[in-house]
């Protein structure tokens, strides 16, 4: 019956009677991915806030003004491993694109063959003229081409495409994890060296009290008791010491490996110097809008829109594919003749080939698609929820870490006051030298304080920073007067 009907009418009836089959598969319907959760924040009065188009500015670290910072984000930006494989991994991705993107065009090749074989003469095919070797030469140009009818090729390109952006936002989010951790260990390393500092002078003013505790116990103007009590503050200063500069010596090494070599003189983080920290507020605009700047949350949802296009190519692989090859060239069985009239051929060939039994590998291939998309859809959600957890601590960590920063800076400068006072009282005769080292052990400990207080209100302001992914321009930045 088929050889009565042309050849076009069978190949179209196939194509309908397949796709037919196809339409059958079950299709997802596609998630749109949109953090819808609302974001109240309260800001201070005296604080302006943003607008969102103002939020551009990746290089965040400028409005802080700190010359030193930036020179040790640079070289670390500049000689991190984590930044240059993530520029790789980008480089590898476009490559991958470029190899989906050259899947929709013809496949075009040169092709010169030469050989000799020699059939048996044993067997079915006959020998002519006592021949028992025959050569052939062969020389053409060749193409083929899949027709990308029902869309899996480019579907593929599209999930190679999200896969390029997602290297992409990646490669943000590395410079950004590298600089917020260059900027941490900077701020550690000034926090302990001013604490070994503080230390190192507590520790010259306790040794100058304890041999002057010597001296008074020698003569018999104070008790055994004060001498031991003053030995013992000089003992503790003396403990503490060794402690914070092997921290700080760690700390330090540990910026040499991020910046990739010895980093630029750090500046001294004086108590008497007291500079508080811009503040950075949320935008006003809306927060689906803000919070997908975070390369994190960007490079999820291109994992998504990957997951979504593998999903679709997944489900065309049921389709039939249909390849179109063709051959020109020339064929002759000595060299010499490869180019005469004769020897001139050519081929053309198109072909359907539907998938009928593969042992349900393209099922499997279909719902491994689907969980894999569906593992990218609740990976963006879970990224969402994170980023608004760490926006939330991000505001209550700077307006707290502010003002116990402010708090620490009164009470240091109180303490300096009762320490001067005190001072007056022993050298008067109207107090014992106890007193005036109890007001020196709690102004030590105010002073060590006061560092770790302005260490977690630097860290608040880069957790703020972090959580929107990214910094403000300078002449931008909300400021509390």
């Amino acid at each position: 019956m088929f050889k009565t009907l042309p050849k076009t009418a069978i190949a179209l009836g196939l194509s309908l009677m397949l796709m037919g089959c196809a339409s059958s598969i079950p299709l997802l319907e596609r998630f749109k991915p949109k953090p819808e959760q609302p974001l109240e924040v309260k800001v201070p009065e005296n604080v302006g806030t943003l607008a969102m188009s103002q939020v551009q500015n990746e290089v965040w670290w400028l409005p802080l003004g700190d010359p030193v910072l930036t020179a040790v984000i640079e070289q670390a930006l500049k000689n991190s491993t984590d930044v240059r494989l993530a520029n790789e991994r980008l480089n590898e991705a476009g490559a991958v694109l470029g190899i989906a993107k050259s899947q929709q065009w013809p496949s075009i090749f040169g092709q010169f063959t030469t050989g000799r074989n020699r059939p048996s003469q044993a067997g079915n095919v006959p020998v002519f003229g006592g021949q028992s070797v025959y050569e052939n030469q062969k020389f053409g140009i060749g193409a083929s081409w899949e027709l990308d009818l029902w869309g899996r090729i480019g579907a593929l390109e599209d999930a190679a495409r999200a896969s390029f952006m997602q290297q992409g936002y990646n490669v943000r989010g590395v410079r950004l994890s590298v600089s917020a951790t260059a900027a941490s260990l900077y701020t550690r390393a000034r926090v302990l060296g001013l604490q070994v500092k503080v230390l190192e002078q507590t520790l010259e003013s306790r040794d100058a009290a304890y041999k002057l505790a010597k001296q008074r116990y020698d003569v018999g103007l104070s008790n055994e008791l004060q001498l031991r009590q003053t030995e013992a503050e000089l003992l503790a200063v003396r403990a503490l010491l060794p402690d914070t500069r092997e921290q700080l010596e760690r700390t330090k090494n540990a910026l040499a490996v991020v910046v990739g070599g010895n980093p630029p003189e750090l500046p001294d983080l004086k108590v008497e110097n007291v500079q508080l920290t811009k503040l950075f507020f949320l935008p006003e605009d809306s927060p689906s809008e803000l919070l997908l700047r975070r390369p994190d949350l960007a490079a999820a949802e291109q994992q998504l829109l990957a997951g979504e296009a593998n999903l679709e190519a997944a489900r065309k692989a049921f389709f039939p594919t249909i390849g179109l090859s063709a051959f020109g060239g020339r064929e002759s069985a000595d060299l010499s003749d490869l180019f005469s009239g004769p020897a001139r051929v050519w081929s053309f060939q198109a072909q359907i080939t539907q998938p009928i039994f593969q042992a349900g590998r393209l099922f499997d291939e279909r719902d491994a698609a689907v969980a894999r998309r569906n593992q990218a859809v609740l990976q963006y959600e879970a990224s969402i929820r994170t980023a608004f957890q760490e926006v939330y601590d991000a505001i209550v960590a700077q307006r707290e870490a502010r003002e116990r920063l402010q708090a620490r800076q009164d009470q240091v400068k109180t303490l300096t006051e009762v320490v001067r006072l005190a001072q007056l009282r022993v050298d008067n005769g109207v107090a014992s030298q106890l007193e005036l080292l109890d007001a020196q052990r709690n102004l030590l400990d105010a002073q060590l304080n006061w560092a770790l207080a302005w260490q977690a209100q630097q860290a608040a302001s880069l957790a703020m920073i972090r959580s929107l992914g990214g910094g403000f321009n300078v002449e931008q930045v909300a400021l509390k007067e």
